[in-house]
């Protein structure tokens, strides 16, 4: 009953329908639980799951998370995180509406945010090093699930030097955009493994339902990295870093200044 208040269904002829112009966003939703419920059973959660979703919006995927979470019998606790008020105070009251234990929803940004123990870290759409800063938060809080998909990758660009091999490919304005997408969000899959991850780099769904169709997906593994494996990691991190000129990447920045990324 939830999806109705927060304007997905309708019932025009009392039973529920989908509103038609939703139509992506419930498939988006649908394909969003689809790889929630993966990761939840590889990392082998147990109730209660404590889960953070940072930049909730209008909160269709977190209210999603929390009913996959109840009817899994993992008594979530979750929490969504806008900057919007008003946001925050449609969600809540629709929560309360419908008596959903254990979610509600704040307002603030991830920067500002104390730690907090964590299972699931979720971050969609955040822009430019607002991925970073959630990706660090989730490694702080310990989650075993770090979920992101980042957007408007702005850090990276202005700093790369364009390799001799690769100018005429990436004279082109766009070229160059997806060229500094591909190196910043492969640079934080090589972080989050060094943190003890098994990382992913996926596609959340179809470009024909959104253009922000990368996901980073990262499940906390059994076992941190081998000594051999971190010198690897952190070759190869270093190489791509060369290669384009890189000076920074605020997530390897985050972590450098806690001692993360020591050999």
């Amino acid at each position: 009953p939830f999806w109705r208040d927060l304007g997905l269904s309708h019932s025009p002829r009392g039973e529920p329908q989908l509103v038609p112009t939703m139509a992506r966003k419930w498939k988006q939703i649908n394909k969003f639980i689809e790889i929630f419920d993966a990761a939840v059973r590889s990392a082998g959660l147990a109730a209660p799951v404590r889960l953070a979703d940072f930049g909730s919006g209008k909160g269709y995927l977190t209210f999603a998370m929390h009913d996959y979470l109840r009817q899994q019998g993992l008594a979530p606790q979750v929490h969504g995180v806008e900057l919007r008020e008003d946001m925050v105070t449609l969600c809540n009251a629709v929560a309360r509406t419908h008596g959903l234990q254990g979610l509600v929803f704040e307002q603030g940004d991830v920067r500002e945010r104390g730690d907090m123990r964590l299972d699931v870290m979720v971050a969609l759409h955040a822009c430019d090093i607002a991925t970073d800063y959630a990706m660090h938060f989730g490694l702080r809080s310990g989650a075993r699930i770090i979920m992101c998909a980042p957007c408007c990758h702005k850090q990276i660009r202005p700093q790369m030097r364009t390799p001799a091999a690769l100018r005429p490919l990436l004279q082109h304005g766009i070229h160059l955009g997806q060229e500094a997408e591909m190196v910043t969000d492969s640079l934080r899959a090589l972080l989050l493994e060094l943190c003890g991850y098994e990382t992913q780099v996926i596609d959340f769904i179809a470009l024909e339902h959104t253009s922000k169709n990368k996901m980073l997906l990262a499940v906390r593994r059994a076992l941190d990295p081998t000594p051999a494996r971190r010198a690897e990691l952190l070759a190869q991190l270093d190489e791509i870093k060369r290669f384009y000129g890189l000076r920074e990447q605020a997530l390897e920045s985050l972590l450098r200044a806690e001692g993360r990324l020591a050999p």
